[in-house]
């Protein structure tokens, strides 16, 4: 392999005296995508550190469009073995399907690790996957800064979720504060400025 395989070559003359892993096949052309799964499949056999899992589980579910028959397919990995390295475990089986499905792992997590969120998760897994106006990050932030302002959601109402998206409804949040906002009264004054870069000039600006 030395002088043979660029990349190798170039780690071995970096790391002289360390072992470099590589991986063989039978193959005589190999797509990058094949590698992938050949790579993922064999940390999962050696049980590699959860990052290096994470990381070519991330390069396969988008290299995929999040196609997870796929990848348990070419890699032998079930998706009870995949789930735990990309969801907290808190989150319930029907919405870790669901945020594969939708592209919402990233969000989903945030939700079930946010102290601050973990009251609310009951409302914020159904709205992450709602048809019309689904929870996003702009909208999650909101809310956070909804809470941290004293306020506070009731879970339990029946009007839950439907309360919720009136929360984080920021265009009608706007209007009903532009709705509320008192002009002081004010008199049209006339009179002579002055242009500030100079003390001498006689530039008259006029209200």
């Amino acid at each position: 392999m030395y002088k043979g395989i660029d990349a190798y070559e170039s780690l071995k003359q970096k790391q002289t005296k360390s072992k470099i892993p590589v991986f063989v096949t039978e193959q005589t052309t190999i797509t990058e995508l094949e590698w992938t799964f050949r790579l993922f499949q064999s940390c999962m056999q050696e049980n590699v550190n959860h990052q290096l899992k994470y990381d070519y589980l991330s390069l396969l579910l988008k290299e995929t469009k999040n196609n997870m028959e796929k990848i348990c397919h070419h890699t032998g990995v079930s998706k009870e073995d995949i789930y735990p390295i990309i969801f907290d475990s808190s989150i319930p089986r029907k919405y870790k399907d669901l945020a594969i499905k939708h592209d919402r792992i990233t969000i989903i997590n945030q939700i079930a690790t946010h102290p601050q969120l973990q009251p609310y998760r009951t409302v914020l897994y159904p709205a992450l996957f709602q048809r019309k106006h689904p929870l996003t990050p702009q909208k999650l932030k909101l809310f956070l800064m909804y809470l941290d302002s004293g306020y506070e959601l009731n879970v339990n109402s029946i009007l839950a979720l439907q309360n919720f998206n009136q929360i984080v409804n920021l265009d009608q949040a706007l209007k009903c504060y532009w709705d509320h906002i008192q002009f002081p009264d004010t008199q049209i004054m006339e009179g002579a400025f002055y242009y500030k870069g100079d003390k001498n000039s006689k530039i008259n600006v006029r209200l």
